[in-house]
Formats: structure tokens, sequence, C-alpha cells
């Protein structure tokens, strides 16, 4: 069974970040189109592809640290990590939305969302990811996934939509979306199981995850972005 979407698609006296979150908190997922003009989506496309041309991508693989590993049954997209301290101009317009998100998350959910890791996916033509969850075992630190495409006149026979399962333990309630560009999605990380269907194109996003302050290790990797950029 396919459930209607849970589109966050606001009013005209609502902002946009406000409308997600509300739909987050009655459902634990959303979808907001336009959440960036198509100007600003052509832009983080087109710098996109120029890293894909200087080969700045790497495989994708699963787990982390001793436990990380590259498997192509699993997953086939490659990915080039974004630092906070090499933005370009669309990239930090993209990160100041994102945190008027998490400003706006944490006020209706009290998530204490803190910081965020984000990096831009590519999948090329055939390229999948095979249900998972995202959050690594044993790890809460990821609490809210967000994934913001970049693709331009997408239609259903392109394949490569994003499939979320909405249902509760086995149910096989599930939401095909869309890659289309300018589009956001967001779902609570350890929640909702999710998959990347096979593409028939080249497929562009930007993920992220918003994170809870590590108290307990105080560490911070390279690619954390302190979400605060004005």
């Amino acid at each position: 069974m396919t459930l209607e979407p849970q589109l966050a698609q606001p009013p005209a006296a609502l902002d946009p970040c406000e409308s997600i979150a509300e739909a987050l908190a009655q459902s634990g997922w959303a979808v907001a189109d336009d959440f960036l003009s198509p100007l600003l989506v052509a832009q983080l496309a087109q710098e996109a592809r120029a890293l894909r041309d200087a080969n700045a991508f790497r495989p994708a693989g699963t787990g982390r640290g001793d436990g990380f590993r590259l498997d192509a049954r699993v997953r086939t997209d490659q990915v080039k990590w974004l630092d906070g301290d090499a933005l370009t101009a669309a990239q930090r317009m993209l990160m100041r939305r994102l945190d008027d998100l998490r400003n706006a998350v944490n006020r209706a959910l009290f998530l204490g969302l803190f910081e965020l890791e984000l990096h831009l996916a590519l999948y090329p033509p055939g390229g999948f990811y095979r249900k998972h969850l995202d959050q690594f075992r044993g790890v809460g630190e990821r609490v809210l996934t967000t994934v913001f495409y970049l693709n331009s006149d997408w239609d259903t026979l392109d394949g490569g939509a994003l499939r979320i399962y909405t249902g509760a333990g086995d149910a096989p309630d599930y939401q095909d979306i869309l890659p289309l560009g300018g589009r956001l999605v967001c779902f609570l990380s350890a929640r909702f199981m999710h998959e990347v269907l096979p593409t028939r194109r080249e497929r562009i996003s930007i993920t992220g995850w918003f994170k809870r302050r590590d108290l307990h290790e105080g560490r911070r990797h390279a690619h954390l972005l302190p979400v605060a950029v004005r």
C-alpha cells in the first residue's frame, strides 16, 4: 500500500520551515517543494557536476570506523563531504535555510539539534541504495535526516525514487518520493527504514543529518558543520 505524501506546503502566512516542523510532529516525515529558488537549485547542481568532472566524489560505503566497508551490492552512489570552511555562496544559502529549519524543529519538537553533517550524493545510471536506517548501531547522534534534490525535469520513468517505509513493524506501507529539483525531504533518522530505488539517469542530492551535541566523548569530525551560517 502506498500512502499519500505528507506534503509540507504552507499557506502564504506560514514559513515553510514551520510547516515542515508541524508535519514532522504529526507523522515523523515531511516533503516540501521549492525549498530554495530554481536559480539556487541550478547553481548547486552546476557546482556538483563540476566536482564530479574534477573527480572529487568518492565511492560511498556503510558503517564507520573499523566497520566501514564498500559493498556494491548495498549501495553504488558516490559522495563528497562538504567542508564548512569551503562552502560556496549557494551552499551557504542552503545552510542558512537548513539552520532556519533546525530552529523551527527545535521549537516544535524539542530535539536539541545542534550540528549537521552534509554531503553531496551522486547516483550514476543504474545506481541504488538498499533498504537501511540512518543511525549507526549503538549510536544515536543522528536525529533528523534531510535530503535536498538538484535534478531538473525528473519523471517517474527515470526511477530513482526515495522509498520511505512508513508502516509499523513488518507492515509493508511505504511512500515513493521522486527526487525533484528544489524538493526537501525530512524524516526522523532512527524511525524510518528507507532506500533509493534504481535510477535510470544521473541523480544528485545534498543529504544531511542533524545531530545532537556529543556530550560524552566531545568528539568532532572534520565534516560536521555548525549550522548557524550567516
